[in-house]
């Protein structure tokens, strides 16, 4: 038996574990979902208000989503020549570029200049496979950021990003781009926790610190585990900025969408747009 042969089979049984706590999981929520179980999930969301956590309006609605899997981002080295009107270059995954001429944009709307540019085939590799996100392109104030579509869901890990760096007179002068290659959905499409759920439970575990907001939440795909140098799994996951109202810093958690705990990745995450604005 070689080694990818066990790397696969011990990548079902991880998944078939996951899949199995999650379902347990969902089901007992399913079971409970009552007046009492709305009035003690009320109760705790009063309780986050008493601490002076700001929440807004979340919402209860549950999404669906798979377990994928992809292989590396070798392809964008691959293709390199492809592109026209700019220096780029490849290492370790990710792509960088250098634009032969700035790019002015109007920074309140950039998607306005930059989904032509990303449209462009001969400017930025595979564009049509991302979106502009505005949400995590407000935490920084150097980068107009765009994320990967999946199968019902975006990226929203730093893998599967283009990131166009903006200087000082509003001009684009490069990018940076990893990208997911051959997604494929691993099972059927399950039913993920809700938006509450997620914030409900990192308060409950003591991740949400008094006198903070909910600056926002995404669901999208991030890594659960990485097989080898070019083969990953991603599962979705419940990103949420937090934000303490005595300081600009952003502190991001995730939680694993399937199971509502939190995620195995969240301590890899960085408090990268604290970084940005120091």
């Amino acid at each position: 038996m070689n080694f990818r042969r066990i790397q696969w089979i011990f990548l079902v049984a991880f998944i078939a574990l996951d899949v199995f706590l999650g379902y347990s999981f969902i089901s007992n929520n399913d079971f409970t979902i009552s007046v009492a179980q709305t009035t003690r999930e009320q109760t705790i969301v009063n309780e986050m208000k008493a601490d002076g956590i700001e929440t807004g309006k979340l919402s209860t609605n549950r999404q669906s989503g798979y377990y994928i899997s992809t292989t590396g981002s070798g392809i964008l080295q691959d293709k390199l020549g492809n592109l026209k009107g700019q220096t780029p270059s490849y290492n370790n995954g990710v792509l960088t570029s250098n634009f032969d001429q700035p790019v002015k944009i109007n920074v309140k709307h950039p998607e306005k200049t930059l989904n032509k540019i990303v449209a462009d085939k001969n400017k930025v590799l595979f564009g049509s496979q991302y979106v502009y996100d505005a949400e995590l392109s407000s935490d920084y104030d150097n980068d107009v950021i765009y994320v990967q579509k999946g199968p019902s869901l975006n990226v929203s890990g730093t893998e599967g990003q283009i990131r166009f760096r903006v200087n000082s007179e509003n001009q684009i002068i490069s990018y940076s781009q990893s990208y997911l290659n051959n997604i494929k959905t691993l099972r059927e499409k399950a039913k993920l926790v809700s938006e509450r759920k997620a914030v409900l439970y990192l308060y409950q575990h003591d991740k949400i610190s008094n006198n903070s907001k909910i600056k926002w939440t995404k669901l999208g795909y991030t890594r659960l585990l990485a097989l080898d140098d070019d083969n990953a799994v991603y599962i979705p996951t419940w990103m949420v900025a937090i934000q303490s109202k005595n300081s600009d810093s952003i502190e991001i958690k995730r939680v694993n969408a399937f199971t509502g705990t939190l995620s195995k990745t969240d301590a890899d995450t960085l408090d990268e747009a604290a970084s940005e604005s120091n």
